[in-house]
This record gives structure tokens, C-alpha cells and sequence, in this order.
């Protein structure tokens, strides 16, 4: 039975987003050039959701970037690498009482897990900004001294963030070292208010770390910070941001930190795509995209041993008329065991337009369509969800939710993909009764309430559009 056409434009103009590759670089006759002996054990893989795009579309296009990295000899409790932390701490009043305490406890827990090859070192920060320590080895005499300097700090005025955090690159920029995998994490619980407080220019601070070797993560503490500082400045320095609501729960990251550092065996990764005319590289997971000189540059950050990083390219490009379109060519560089690595993909990224609905919808990935639907877009919903409880407009995060509903059944049901209806009937039904249980009370826990969801629906997107669970 035919389908008329109209039926089908409506729900494939918001579909439209897909890219005919499925790539593997590094293995099946990819072109490699690697300085060093050791064998790469980077894989990066571009799974299609659909090969085809209708003319007179919106033109986006949207590709599943997927990067591994293979299990190393030494294992996975041995380091790569040695480490450097920089541990920038917030020493504001906000942070008096439990905040500080377990703050103190889980520094000098850390402190007993690095090792006499690790460094360390501690910058502080109020009004004011303190180099408690430069970085020092993490020998018995230093790791004594440290916790001493641990227990003695104070707190008291302001959140000097931008000044703690610059300090706390400089500390690893000044370093001869290049082989050592250097880590800053940063620590507040309020609003950046003395010296640098724009968001962009923060960012801006921290996009510096990583030509330098360097990432940045940052850890937010509370109900009373910026996260959508804390998620810039992360994905800024290519680290990880984390919401911690329990003070309790330091220790937890801390080491989580340091044990993905010191394992690292893919550093300072950088995707490289060379857009051809035309074509526009849109968004990258939520990812900062640097462009220039006909390409776009993305850094998803270092992986581990082991590891995995996932997320989607968005890519606009021309369909005024129908034709094989050339989206761009593909390079992946990194460094392992302090050697450098560059895989260029042997084939330029293609994309077909026509003018057959019928056959757009026909080229559908079931798989890649799915979990574009789960980890792109409801993970964007709930960011958009967050935005909306933080501004306290119940109807427009209602809105929000049910526009999502619509436009994904549509297409689901022709698609038929259980994975997007089981997210469709039950996840995004506990997601309305979130937010309806979020304005429901009196107006001193409505408050909190909106705080504390806002929060942790934005982590929530942050960690699943970016793969980082």
C-alpha cells in the first residue's frame, strides 16, 4: 500500500538528521601514523542512523561517534602514567560546617591512595587566592605535610573561582613535564562573585588546559551553585563535572578521579572534521566545537584503559537539490604513553538527497535511531526540563515534555523501536510526575524542591548526552 507523501513529510521533517558511514579508523585499511612503538589502542567508530536526506528538509544530519580504547597490558590496576592533581578548593563561608569537614577528610584520604611517583598539590580560594602547596611528590614527609596544611584551612568571604582556577592551571602549566597525566578539580558550593564571574570568560579560562595536557573537572557541592558554570568549565578543560547533593560523597569522586587519571591511555584526544562547502557541523553532544580554517575540532576528553565515550554529531547541509553530497573528511589524534597517535578516515562522509520520503524512512538504523532518541534527544529534554523548574514555569517544562512525546511517537511508530516506546511510556511519564511533584507545597519546599531537581536533571543530561554514566 502506498503511503501518501504528506502523511509521512511531517513526522521525517523532525527525523532528518542522518549520515551514510559506518567508519572504523584504526582498523580495515585506515590510513594510521603512529610515533612510538607501542600499537594504538584507539578505535573510533561513526554508526549512521540513516543514509539518505529529503530534499527540502530542514537539513540535519546526525552520526553516533562512538570511541574505545582497548584494554592495556599492565592492567587495569597499574598506572599508565604518573599523576599530577591540583586540587582547587573553595574556602568561601558557604562552605563552613560539613562541607569543609568532609572536604578536609576526603584530601587527605586521596592523599593515602597517590603514590611516591604522584604529585600533588593545593590551591585554596575566598576573596583571596592561596597556593597551600605547589606541587610536590607524594612522599611520607610531603603527604604529612600536606595533611597538616589539609586540617589548617579556614573559611571565610567571598568565591573568587576564577582566580583559584587559573592558579590551579598555571600550576600545571609552569611544569617541564610532558609525560605525566595532569588533573585539575575544582571545588565550590556558590556563585562566583570577586575577580573573573562571566561564564564565557571562565570557560575561555579553562579551554587553555587542555593544549597545555591538561584537563579540568569540576565538582559542585550543594544547592547554591552555578551548575551550568561548573558543566562549562568541565567541558571547557575536557574533564568531568559532578553534583554532589552529600558532602558525604567527596571521597567517592575524588578517587573516582584519580583512578580514571592514573589509567589513562588515550590523552588530549582531539576529533578533527574537515567540513567540506556548505556543510556545518552544528553540535557535538553538547561538547564545545572549535571552529576554524574549514574544520571543526571537538575534545571529548582523555579515556581510560578499558574505556568508552559516546555522543552524536549534528551536521546542516545543503539540500536545495537532489544529489550525492560530500559531508567531510575525518581525523582522530591523541597521545599514548606520551606518544603521538593520528588516524585519518580514508573516505570522505557522504550523504544522498532525494526527494522520496518513503525511501528516507526506509534507510532508517532502527539501533542508531533508538538510541538517538534515548541519549540525545531525552537527555536534551530533560536539560530543557531543568531550565524550565529553575525559572519555576511548570507549564513550560509541560510543554516541553509533551512536544517530545509527539514528535517521537509519530516517528516511533513507524520506526517501531521498543527501546523508544518503553522510554516514551515510562520514563518520560516519571519525568511529568517529577516535575509535577516539584510545585506542589508550601513555597519555602517548593524552593528547595526546584533547586535540588533542577540540579539533578541537569547532571542527569549532562552524564547521558555525553555518555558519561
Amino acid at each position: 500500500m502506498q503511503i501518501p507523501k504528506n502523511t509521512i513529510m511531517m513526522p521525517l521533517g523532525m527525523l532528518i538528521f542522518a549520515i551514510a558511514v559506518n567508519i572504523i579508523i584504526g582498523v580495515n585499511g585506515s590510513v594510521s601514523t603512529a610515533f612510538g612503538a607501542t600499537p594504538a589502542p584507539l578505535t573510533l567508530t561513526a554508526v549512521p542512523v540513516q543514509n539518505k536526506i529529503l530534499k527540502g528538509s530542514d537539513g540535519r544530519l546526525s552520526v553516533w561517534l562512538t570511541l574505545s580504547v582497548s584494554e592495556i597490558d599492565e592492567g587495569s590496576h597499574q598506572q599508565v602514567q604518573p599523576v599530577d592533581l591540583v586540587m582547587v578548593l573553595d574556602r568561601s563561608g558557604s562552605m563552613n560546617g560539613r562541607k569543609i569537614t568532609h572536604a578536609r577528610k576526603a584530601i587527605m584520604l586521596l592523599l593515602d591512595q597517590l603514590t611516591a611517583n604522584d604529585r600533588l598539590a593545593l590551591v585554596t580560594y575566598a576573596n583571596d587566592v592561596k597556593v597551600t602547596s605547589p606541587l610536590v611528590y607524594v612522599n611520607r614527609d610531603n603527604r604529612n605535610r600536606l595533611k597538616r596544611a589539609v586540617r589548617q584551612v579556614c573559611v571565610g568571604g567571598g568565591t573568587n573561582l576564577g582566580g583559584g582556577l587559573q592558579q590551579g592551571i598555571d600550576l600545571v602549566s609552569w611544569d617541564r613535564y610532558t609525560h605525566r597525566q595532569r588533573k585539575v578539580i575544582l571545588i565550590s558550593d556558590g556563585l562566583a562573585n570577586h575577580g573573573i564571574t562571566d561564564p564565557f570568560a571562565l570557560g575561555d579560562m579553562a579551554s587553555t588546559a587542555p593544549g597545555r595536557n591538561a584537563t579540568i573537572s569540576t565538582v559542585g557541592v550543594g544547592l547554591d551553585f552555578n551548575e551550568m558554570l561548573m558543566t562549562t568549565i568541565a567541558d571547557h578543560g575536557a574533564g568531568q563535572y559532578h553534583f554532589l547533593e552529600d558532602p558525604a560523597c567527596f571521597a567517592q569522586v575524588f578517587e573516582k578521579e584519580f583512578q580514571k587519571t592514573m589509567n589513562v591511555a588515550a590523552a588530549k584526544i582531539e576529533i578533527i572534521i574537515t567540513l567540506k562547502d556548505g556543510v556545518q557541523l552544528l553540535d557535538a553532544g553538547g561538547y564545545p566545537v572549535i571552529h576554524g580554517d574549514g574544520n571543526a575540532v571537538i575534545q571529548p576528553g582523555n579515556l581510560a584503559s578499558g574505556g568508552k565515550r559516546s555522543f552524536f554529531l549534528t551536521f546542516k547541509v545543503p539540500v536545495d537539490q537532489t544529489d550525492d553530497i560530500r559531508i567531510g573528511d575525518i581525523k582522530a589524534t591523541y597521545r599514548h604513553k606520551d606518544k603521538k597517535h593520528s588516524y585519518r578516515m580514508p573516505k570522505s562522509l557522504d550523504i544522498t538527497c532525494i526527494d522520496d520520503p518513503i525511501a528516507v524512512q526506509r534507510s532508517i538504523d532502527k539501533d542508531a535511531w533508538s538510541r538517538h532518541v534515548v541519549q540525545e534527544g531525552f537527555s536534551k529534554l530533560k536539560n530543557e526540563v531543568a531550565a524550565a523548574i529553575r525559572k519555576g514555569d511548570k507549564q513550560l517544562a509541560k510543554s516541553k515534555i509533551r512536544s517530545y512525546e509527539v514528535r517521537n511517537q509519530a516517528i516511533n511508530d513507524k520506526v517501531g523501536s521498543k527501546r523508544v516506546q518503553q522510554n516514551l511510556d515510562e520514563e518520560v511519564k516519571i519525568l511529568g510526575t517529577q516535575v509535577d511533584s516539584t510545585f506542589i507545597g508550601a513555597p519555602a519546599q517548593v524552593a528547595e524542591k526546584k533547586k535540588k531537581n533542577a540540579k539533578a536533571l541537569q547532571y542527569d543530561s549532562y552524564k547521558i548526552r555525553r555518555d558519561k554514566q
